[in-house]
């Protein structure tokens, strides 16, 4: 099975540590965000994590490099960061109109594509990012890794994320055996509920047709 645990880059004794120790979960506090379990849940002190469905979490590990929750619906990587993350981002990614995720949930099994894809989070996130709390430039700069490394990763729902943190209230979160697992493009996964399967197909077609219409002007 493997050990399983938790990485926070700031102590969270009252919070996240010790929900996690309660549940019998290894918990590391690094702001250097070490890839110190074969499976590791990176998060930072606030995040209402889902408790109940970290072992569906994971068992998509057993097959995916890493799993991280969509962030929010209609809200793009060109909408998000200053204006040179943005450049930077477009450098590496092409086109900013692709969605971005919740990466204070992010789960990374410990095999060669899952190194390297921290490695490469670790290397675009600068030192000033590294010292503050979760920013839009974390995933921008998480977006720009993941296109570098191209590792299998199983996109998951934003109902994953539970931002008590801000006050929000999310809405009740489906079941992982009521999901259906949907590929979006090589080696990248979203789930979604049965009926949601041709929204969210057209949707990402979309915005891989846009792409390719943009390269060619090129």
């Amino acid at each position: 099975m493997g050990s399983k645990g938790i990485v926070l880059p700031a102590a969270d004794p009252k919070g996240v540590e010790a929900q996690a120790k309660g549940r019998k979960l290894l918990v590391t506090v690094d702001p250097e965000m070490p890839l110190a379990y074969d499976k590791t849940l990176f998060t930072v002190p606030g995040t209402g994590v889902p408790w109940d469905l970290l072992p569906h979490a994971w068992h998509f590990l057993e097959r995916w490099d890493a799993a991280v929750p969509l962030w929010r619906y209609g809200t793009n990587a060109i909408d998000l960061g200053s204006k040179e993350e943005r450049k930077r981002t477009q450098e590496v990614v092409r086109d900013l109109r692709v969605l971005v995720h919740s990466v204070e949930l992010l789960f990374v099994r410990d095999n060669a594509d899952g190194q390297a894809l921290m490695e490469a989070y670790r290397e675009e996130l600068d030192s000033r990012q590294k010292a503050s709390g979760m920013t839009d430039g974390h995933r921008l700069a998480f977006l720009r890794a993941m296109y570098r490394v191209k590792p299998r990763v199983c996109v998951l729902p934003v109902t994953w994320l539970a931002e008590v943190a801000q006050g929000y209230v999310p809405p009740r979160m489906p079941r992982a055996s009521q999901l259906v697992q949907v590929e979006i493009g090589p080696g990248q996964f979203v789930r979604c509920r049965p009926e949601n399967v041709e929204k969210v197909q057209e949707q990402f077609a979309k915005m891989r047709k846009r792409g390719g219409r943009r390269g060619k002007k090129r």
